[in-house]
């Protein structure tokens, strides 16, 4: 199955992503939530642009809206590449074996497949550490009412590194070298810790925030 999610209502997505097929599967609901995040945050940069009362910041929002405005994209695009990963894997394993040739067709064409599907994963946590990076510039100098967006933001961003990263352990045993498995497991752990710190660090800041203009 191709996604098409420009076009694609979330009614239809969701039954797909429900449905009895592997695909879409979790590699897609991470770009999916990827896309979630940098839509929270363009929405937090746009209502800023908006108001006159954030005028010193509205340079900085418009850069921030620009820049989301394209993660969306990019994430929405890695959501489809994911299902389509899952196709060329499968499109792989029912090649026939009948002989030597066939064999090592067969190989070479599994071997592109999982690095293909590994390579997806690992640009949604690429992206998503572009992503983290602007919605921290619109802390503190955003529209205040959408502080709580702009900790949603970070948590769904969370939430699409995590399913990343399950699929990239998935596919790492079946890579065709493992010193790039091992290389990969390191770089790319080392950046969800990262992201994972600074979305937990951004949300436990707003959370504080609303917290304190509660109580006081």
């Amino acid at each position: 199955m191709e996604l098409h999610l420009k076009e694609m209502p979330v009614a239809d997505f969701l039954n797909a992503l429900g449905s009895d097929t592997p695909a879409p599967g979790g590699g897609a609901a991470s770009g999916l939530s990827g896309a979630l995040a940098a839509a929270l945050g363009k929405m937090v940069a746009d209502l800023t642009i908006k108001r006159k009362k954030y005028e010193q910041y509205h340079e900085l929002a418009k850069d921030a809206s620009s820049a989301l405005a394209i993660l969306i994209d990019d994430f929405r695009t890695l959501s489809e590449e994911d299902t389509k990963a899952y196709t060329r894997y499968s499109e792989a394993i029912a090649l026939p074996k009948n002989n030597e040739e066939e064999i090592e067709k067969r190989k070479s064409a599994l071997n592109q497949a999982i690095l293909y599907s590994t390579e997806v994963p690992c640009r949604v946590i690429d992206k998503a550490m572009e992503t983290v990076k602007t919605l921290e510039m619109l802390y503190g100098k955003s529209n205040k009412t959408c502080m709580g967006d702009l900790a949603a933001a970070a948590e769904e961003l969370n939430t699409a590194c995590k399913l990343a990263w399950l699929n990239v352990l998935a596919n790492l045993p079946y890579l065709p070298d493992p010193k790039d498995a091992h290389r990969i497991m390191k770089e790319k752990r080392s950046l969800l810790d990262e992201i994972q710190s600074r979305c937990s660090d951004l949300y436990s800041k707003v959370e504080n925030d609303i917290l304190n203009s509660f109580v006081n």
